[in-house]
């Protein structure tokens, strides 16, 4: 089976330390096996987009010089598609129409690692008079995958989530249904992503068997934390990359992803310590961890 692997970014602010690690991880994953590697802009969510986001990500890639396959696949294209399939979910009796506000639900709802588990009151409602949302059923089945670095996953969808959203009731394709279809369209084979997503993972398979769709293999990496834990992101002020900084920089992405490259190949070129990782990446170097502290500088 050919390889093909991405890096899916969504466009909300530049790349920090720890999702440019998540690029060059899932790079030399695909790189060792003479695989592609494609970039995506997951750009559906327009409320949270920053302006020139999108810029910013294509040019530290290329200061970083990972060279992608293909042209950047931009996810707004397919929004009518994750529509239309949405609709035949609803039409197959597989989703339902869902007018439950969210301030509804924290009253009555259960709450999980994801959320408020949904409680199912509009499953059987067939009139509602405020917008709607498209939910997927979900039966109390429990869900088994394995991962290939966390091992295997037990996970009972019905006390995750309960009925998952995949339209939202301001006709935006939820983050779930648009990562499946267009990881499908797009062929991809592989997923290389944070550990943070590891429960995501279990509705992401939940859909893809519902639409016939195949399944690709999964491999969750720790997430580079600040010195409290807290994972790295914009949300915990993780400043942006500085593209001039790529050659140490690139050095230190080596060394969360349990790499050390020999001392002739300090200050070499990031391209230069690409070819040496791609012969000496092994994702169980990371095995038992699912947090990485981040140096500081």
């Amino acid at each position: 089976m050919s390889y093909v692997g991405r890096f899916a970014p969504s466009p909300t602010g530049p790349l920090h330390i720890g999702s440019l690690t998540t690029a060059v991880a899932s790079y030399l994953h695909a790189k060792q096996v003479n695989g592609e590697w494609l970039l995506r802009i997951d750009d559906v969510d327009k409320p949270r987009e920053k302006a020139g986001a999108a810029d910013s990500i294509r040019k530290t890639l290329d200061a970083f010089e990972l060279e992608w396959n293909r042209d950047v696949f931009y996810q707004s294209s397919s929004i009518e598609k994750h529509h239309n399939v949405a609709k035949k979910l609803v039409t197959f009796g597989k989703a339902f129409r869902c007018s439950c506000t969210r301030k509804q639900l924290q009253k009555i709802a259960k709450s999980s690692v994801l959320g408020t588990i949904y409680t199912g009151a509009c499953r059987i409602r067939k009139k509602h008079d405020k917008p709607t949302a498209i939910r997927v059923l979900v039966e109390s089945d429990e869900l088994v995958f394995i991962d290939g670095l966390q091992g295997k996953q037990k996970i009972n969808l019905s006390h995750l989530t309960g009925d998952y959203i995949i339209i939202r009731s301001d006709k935006l394709p939820s983050y779930n249904l648009s990562t499946v279809l267009d990881d499908s369209f797009q062929g991809v084979t592989h997923i290389v992503r944070g550990v943070d997503l590891l429960e995501l993972t279990s509705i992401h398979i939940h859909l893809q068997k519902i639409l016939g769709i195949k399944i690709p293999k999964y491999l969750h990496l720790p997430v580079i934390v600040n010195a409290n834990g807290q994972k790295l992101s914009k949300q915990t002020g993780a400043p942006p990359i500085i593209n001039k900084d790529a050659k140490k920089i690139a050095s230190m992405i080596l060394s969360y992803l349990g790499l050390q490259a020999p001392n002739e190949l300090v200050g070499s070129n990031p391209s230069e310590l690409w070819s040496w990782a791609i012969q000496n990446w092994d994702p169980k170097n990371l095995a038992n961890q699912r947090k990485i502290t981040a140096i500081q500088d």
